[in-house]
């Protein structure tokens, strides 16, 4: 290239001011290791057992899809190499690599059926937990409540029932409960079924507090269960709630308050969108729903007969009410929030499980270990001493072959090494790239790559010397033919990785991001460093008058009796008569 031709040290100079400004990123990043997988360092390994969410059993194919939409939320919480599989056909694998992390345990297993539900019974204004006969009944509003919490050690907890959780500014509860502390059934029950109804019977039953008269007997059963149903004593006690989605459901809310709510009016499939982001000019954190066209409809639809009446709906989450607002005035824009005692990791988990999707089986938290590195002690060591064992022999070759050429060969693999070095700490900070063996695999790899482009461009350059050129010229010459071929090679090699990383799995694309990377850094190399190097180096009296360690010796081309710049110029001097 004519750039690297004319100045060539002007290359190296921006060459190393990047490599400068890479270290200097690490340095500022303070972390001087790669991130690694669970293979090379350990990790948590979470068991999830499955049972059927519809009760129509579990299959192979439903275990698919949960392990799909499982990877994508672990993959979505910025966690990367983390390998979710199946085992036993009705078991999901989860391994993470590095510290335990519990928001990713809470979330893997987590059913996330959203639900828009209307409220048929609930607790009236004012109305608090039932307390258990043995205790002391926690009065006051929330915010005495908490102060009472951290005069009994509890400083920092927040309570985050369905009325401390509410929607956005155009929606207001009308409670305010206090923290549950104790109840009375063992198993909570599902509503009984009233899948006949359409949406406008759902609210004329919500306005009117009775049912059309068809359902006038499954709406007393209803409320002789509601009647008779207790919420648990604590969270920990409730059992899975038979949440079915045209059904009734009689459940709880985290504050121990019992709702019975009608079948569900919007589904959490039409959601388009759940992100996790700041209330306006406040800290605390919230859960943005943007529903899809027919759900806004129905939306608007239900809003437009509920506003102004105090009358509640209710947002459920895997059979538990979140949240059960009014609602002021007419909602045309499909769009609510939910917010509340939320952290920026509790926000993002929830919005991560609900952009996903439900997974289509409940999950049971089987177990959860950590994970040495399966690779660790001799066998890590014995694989990095191979690597080493092979980059020797790759600069041993070069220096015998190429003799002093081989010291360009070193300082190339030299720069790349620190080059691929760098980015793969960068990327593993920027896009949670993770090094585990195979990648490891990649990198060695890319060492033979990088050592064929040099061996490509040294033949080039000693063909051209060989037929008379002197050695700037031929290093010129050299390089026209010999990048084509380079970059013919390169592409190649990466479109073998696209490709690879494109259709393998789990570790395996560890491999092929290795080798994309080590490959478009050889094109970098090569032609920013080693070509320009090469054209500084052929202009010194060492290599350009062919010493015999230079590797561009007369003798060591097969030209005998000359030194390379003699036999350059004779071989260019026309023949006279009589010379």
């Amino acid at each position: 290239m004519a750039t690297n031709a004319s100045r060539p040290g002007r290359v190296l100079v921006m060459l190393a001011a990047v490599m400068a400004i890479l270290l200097g990123l690490v340095a500022y990043g303070g972390d001087w290791s790669p991130r690694l997988g669970l293979d090379l360092q350990g990790g948590t390994r979470i068991t999830l057992q499955a049972k059927s969410a519809d009760g129509d059993g579990i299959t192979p194919e439903k275990l698919d899809q949960a392990q799909q939409i499982i990877s994508s939320r672990v993959n979505g919480s910025g966690v990367a190499a983390a390998k979710v599989g199946t085992r036993g056909g009705d078991q999901i694998i989860v391994e993470i690599p590095g510290e335990r992390r519990n928001d990713i345990v809470d979330e893997v297993g987590r059913t996330a059926q959203l639900r828009f539900r209307l409220v048929w019974g609930g607790p009236a204004p004012g109305e608090t937990a039932q307390q258990p006969e043995t205790g002391t009944s926690g009065g006051g509003s929330k915010k005495d409540k908490g102060k009472n919490d951290e005069k009994n050690g509890d400083k920092g907890k927040n309570d985050q029932g369905s009325n401390n959780r509410v929607l956005s500014p155009w929606m207001t509860s009308d409670t305010d409960p206090e923290k549950d502390k104790g109840g009375g059934a063992d198993k909570p029950a599902g509503g009984a079924e009233v899948s006949d109804m359409s949406v406008d019977e759902m609210v004329e039953t919500t306005l009117a507090g009775t049912p059309p008269a068809k359902y006038s007997d499954a709406f007393a059963q209803l409320t002789r269960e509601f009647t008779q149903y207790t919420c648990p004593d604590t969270r920990d006690d409730t059992e899975p709630v038979d949440d079915r989605s045209g059904a009734a459901l009689i459940t709880c809310d985290e504050d121990g308050l019992k709702y019975l709510l009608s079948p569900a009016i919007i589904e959490g499939t039409s959601l388009e969108e759940a992100t996790a982001g700041l209330l306006p000019q406040s800290p605390d954190w919230a859960v943005n729903l943007d529903l899809d066209g027919e759900a806004t409809s129905v939306f608007a639809d239900v809003s437009r007969e509920l506003a102004g009446t105090e009358k509640l709906f209710a947002i459920v989450l895997d059979g538990q009410v979140l949240t059960a607002p009014t609602i002021n005035s007419l909602i045309s824009n499909g769009q609510a929030q939910i917010s509340g005692s939320f952290t920026q990791t509790s926000a993002t988990a929830l919005a991560n499980s609900l952009q996903y999707g439900a997974l289509p089986l409940s999950f049971d938290i089987n177990g959860v270990t950590l994970a040495g590195p399966t690779l660790a002690g001799s066998q890590l060591s014995a694989g990095i001493l191979a690597g080493i064992i092979g980059l020797i022999l790759v600069v041993v070759y070069c220096m015998f072959y190429y003799r002093g050429l081989g010291l360009v060969v070193i300082a190339s693999l030299g720069v790349a090494a620190f080059l691929t070095y760098e980015l793969v700490i960068l990327l593993g900070k920027g896009v949670g790239f993770t090094l585990t063996l195979p990648g490891i695999a990649g990198l060695i790899v890319a060492v033979g790559i990088t050592a064929d482009s040099f061996i490509i461009f040294f033949e080039r350059l000693r063909d051209e010397v060989r037929e008379g050129k002197s050695l700037r010229l031929a290093v010129e010459a050299g390089w026209r033919r010999a990048r084509a071929t380079i970059l013919a090679a390169d592409a190649v090699s990466l479109l073998a990785a696209v490709v690879l990383y494109t259709f393998a799995i789990d570790e395996i694309r560890g491999f092929a991001f290795a080798l994309g990377l080590t490959t478009v850094i050889d094109v970098i190399v090569v032609f920013v460093f080693t070509k320009p190097l090469v054209t500084l180096l052929a202009k010194t009296k060492f290599f350009g008058e062919g010493h015999k360690l230079s590797g561009l010796d007369a003798a060591h081309l097969g030209i005998e009796g000359r030194r390379v710049t003699e036999f350059a110029k004779s071989a260019r001097r026309p023949q006279g008569v009589g010379s």
